[in-house]
């Protein structure tokens, strides 16, 4: 029997009085003092007040807390502005190099459950509701997508989970589930976004703006099926636990990728966010960080911006976002050379490929005919909030160079009070779902689709379309060119690369090689060794990095030697302290 604390009538008006007064400051994570609040709700101290359809919407809101927001993941440390622990990164991470170690607990885990339960707390309680459901339609929804987004979250990490549906109890037997494999979890994010599809609004602006609407899940749903449609055919079953079975939606998925893309370009009402002729080409630059009209030089506010389909909202007198972003990474967002080196040149050729590059003699001139996305992200010094130069741990830039995108156009905001929203998933990506998820469905790929989905994204990047005829002259390869195209597009948001890398079946050599700084060969830092760090030359130079110019001296930041990234490292362990506490649950392959 599920037992509930019998709470005086008066507090728990009192209760409502202070949620209702949330709502009114739209409590996407506003208020403190709700009842979901509650930290570590079990059988005992649960205190229960569905009654009203205003209850389960305040209720609702508190979900969007678990949205990926500027700095970490519920609290884990795994930045999200950033792409940490890949190739693209100057700053080392034991994941990326495969050294991580099995720990005894996992806040990816244990936030996902606490998560999960209230979510199936609020479904449960509409079940009992004996109001009109309407009432409380779209808060049943908004519960279906937050749980798919939960065990999305804890697929990518770990794979497959125990699946709860229903609330927990400390005495519950779920308790001791077994894991459920990756397949079964996958049926079931996608059973919830249909469930939250079919309720949702069409729309969420206005006030409603930050909202998860009928299109955003659409949206997110293309992005869990290419992730394991893709999965499933590059990976495969290598990473299943034993006793996972096998999964064969593959091809079923990818297909289901390009028809929910697809939906989203004909009807969202989304579009990329491109005031180049206003913004000197550089909306790039500035569509992270738009807030007022003060926040860029074209005078744009968010209220612009029809790219943002999931976002965190911030305000500056609601709810400012609490740090600024790039100082919070303390310079730690530098590039590799791999990273500059995936920008195009304009005429949309790699720089390989490209007579308009033009070298590495001076730092500044790799950034000369390149990609709009480069000079936005890497273009001018990094300052702080405006007015303080950034560095790293070290006390300088690991590469000479840090990322600029989430940097505040001036300082005219106090670091911690910023309003500009962060971006869970954009437009852009699902334009690059679509192309990425037709080529790999039909292996090949129109002009007309790439007009309506890549080109758009590269038209803002100032470069050339992307064609079949450009490909076969040059000798490249479409397939190639559309994740080239996603990764310098969706670089240092939402640890998209890596979650890409895995999913591609990549990880493992793109890994395993030496990290570079910058190239030293045949440019002013081979004549003139003053102009660089030799504090992060320790680890010496490789002597034949495959560069723009063919093979040249690089320097070294991150030796092969000491990265040993495998197959064991695409899902994390399962936490020694869950063994412990449930016995059933299976480790992943190679971490036993």
């Amino acid at each position: 029997m599920k037992k509930h604390l019998i709470v005086n009538k008066n507090y728990k008006h009192m209760k409502k009085l202070v949620i209702l007064f949330c709502t009114f400051l739209f409590s996407l994570v506003s208020c403190q003092k709700t009842f979901l609040d509650l930290d570590d709700l079990d059988s005992v101290t649960e205190v229960v007040y569905f009654d009203t359809p205003q209850d389960f919407i305040d209720a609702s809101n508190y979900f969007y807390r678990g949205l990926h927001s500027h700095q970490t993941v519920d609290g884990s440390g795994f930045d999200m502005i950033s792409d940490f622990g890949t190739e693209l990164s100057a700053y080392v991470q034991d994941y990326g190099q495969g050294t991580n170690t099995i720990s005894n607990a996992d806040i990816y885990w244990r936030n996902g459950y606490n998560y999960l339960r209230k979510i199936n707390l609020l479904l449960d309680k509409a079940k009992e509701y004996p109001g009109d459901p309407a009432g409380i339609k779209e808060s049943v929804a908004t519960a279906n997508f937050f749980r798919a987004y939960e065990y999305f979250k804890l697929l990518q990490r770990f794979g497959g989970v125990p699946i709860v549906t229903e609330t927990t109890y400390v005495d519950s037997e779920i308790l001791l589930a077994q894991r459920n494999s990756r397949y079964e979890v996958v049926a079931q994010i996608l059973t919830d976004l249909d469930l939250a599809i079919a309720s949702l609004p069409t729309t969420a602006t206005g006030a409603n703006t930050g909202k998860i609407s009928k299109y955003a899940a659409i949206a997110f749903k293309s992005r869990v099926l290419l992730y394991e449609g893709t999965w499933e055919k590059y990976v495969g079953t290598t990473t299943d636990f034993e006793g996972s079975g096998t999964g064969n939606n593959s091809a079923a998925y990818i297909a289901e990728a390009v028809t929910s893309a697809k939906l989203v370009i004909d009807n969202g009402g989304y579009e990329i966010w491109n005031k180049n002729a206003q913004l000197n080409n550089l909306s790039y630059r500035w569509l992270f960080v738009l807030e007022d009209a003060k926040s860029n030089p074209g005078g744009f506010t968010k209220a612009t911006n029809k790219e943002f389909i999931i976002q965190s909202v911030f305000d500056f007198a609601l709810k400012p976002a609490g740090g600024n972003f790039v100082q919070i990474t303390f310079g730690r967002n530098s590039p590799t050379q791999k990273a500059l080196d995936m920008f195009s040149t304009l005429d949309g050729l790699p720089i390989n490929k490209s007579s308009q590059f033009q070298g590495y003699v001076k730092q500044s001139d790799q950034f000369k005919n390149r990609d709009y996305r480069m000079v936005s992200d890497f273009g001018e010094q990094v300052l702080a909030n405006g007015s303080q130069p950034i560095t790293a741990l070290g006390g300088a830039s690991l590469t000479n160079l840090s990322s600029q995108k989430f940097k505040t156009y001036n300082n005219y905001r106090a670091t911690g009070t910023e309003g500009f929203n962060y971006p869970t998933l954009r437009y852009a990506e699902v334009l690059l779902t679509f192309a990425e998820a037709l080529y790999e469905k039909d292996n090949t790929i129109s002009d007309a689709n790439l007009n309506i989905s890549v080109n758009l994204v590269r038209a803002r990047a100032g470069i050339a379309p992307l064609t079949n005829a450009l490909v076969t002259a040059n000798g490249l390869n479409m397939l190639d060119e559309i994740r080239r195209e996603r990764t310098v597009e969706l670089y240092m948001e939402n640890n998209n690369h890596w979650n890409d890398l895995k999913r591609w079946g990549t990880a493992e050599k793109e890994l395993a090689d030496d990290l570079i700084g910058y190239v030293i060969g045949g440019t002013e830092y081979e004549t003139n060794p003053a102009l660089f760090n030799t504090t992060f030359a320790k680890f010496g130079f490789k002597n034949d990095y495959p560069s723009g110019k063919g093979p040249v001296k690089a320097m070294i930041i991150d030796p092969k030697s000491a990265r040993q990234f495998s197959r064991k490292n695409y899902l994390w362990p399962i936490p020694s302290g869950q063994r412990l506490l449930n016995p059933n649950l299976k480790q992943n392959p190679g971490w036993n």
